[in-house]
């Protein structure tokens, strides 16, 4: 089942962003009207009835994609889709149906999301320990330059290494920091730093 589900997961992902990159926002909510029309065998009232409630079908899909981690959404969703009636505030049928496309693509990304999340376990490790981020760049840093040293021969040690390898350890070592602000990591400080007076 979580195979079936992350295969027409990444179908609907895929089909919408191929959409969205060929026609924009309005291609998107076209072809999903063209599919609503051509699923409904009426023209004329049952197409009407079937848009007006396409939106609440699009926000259930929704709902079932998001998981049961995050089963309060689909209220939320709901009283969104509702507007605000007391006040007067009611949205139209094209409006909700945006609204419920955009939860689905919420949804989908949410899903991707916690698919993801166990890639990131290694990663934050090296990076919440500076020495292991310093010795993955050294290794890095080193495997080049040996690369360019067995085809250069020692001669190339002096004359051709330096430049490539500075370029490349500053870049990891900007790339590091970087990908720390991200992940939103932060350093410990050093023993030296804790234990000297204010």
């Amino acid at each position: 089942m979580p195979v079936v589900s992350l295969l027409v997961a990444s179908a609907a992902v895929a089909l919408e962003q191929t959409l969205q990159l060929r026609y924009g926002p309005v291609g998107l909510v076209g072809a999903m009207l063209l599919v609503v029309g051509l699923k409904s065998g009426n023209v004329t009232v049952d197409r009407a009835l079937t848009i007006a409630r396409a939106p609440r079908g699009t926000l259930g899909l929704a709902a079932c994609i998001a998981g049961r981690r995050r089963s309060h959404l689909r209220e939320e969703w709901t009283a969104i889709l509702a507007g605000e009636p007391e006040n007067g505030r009611e949205l139209s049928a094209v409006a909700q149906l945006g609204l419920a496309l955009g939860f689905l693509l919420a949804a989908l990304r949410m899903r991707i999301h916690d698919l993801a999340a166990p890639l990131w376990v290694p990663v934050d490790w090296l990076l919440s320990v500076e020495s292991r981020s310093n010795t993955v760049i050294a290794l890095l840093v080193g495997g080049q330059a040996v690369y360019i040293a067995g085809d250069g021969g020692l001669g190339a040690l002096f004359s051709e290494i330096w430049e490539p390898c500075a370029i490349f350890g500053g870049a990891l070592y900007v790339f590091f920091r970087w990908l720390r602000k991200v992940r939103g990591i932060e350093l410990a400080a050093a023993r030296g730093e804790e234990s000297a007076p204010e």
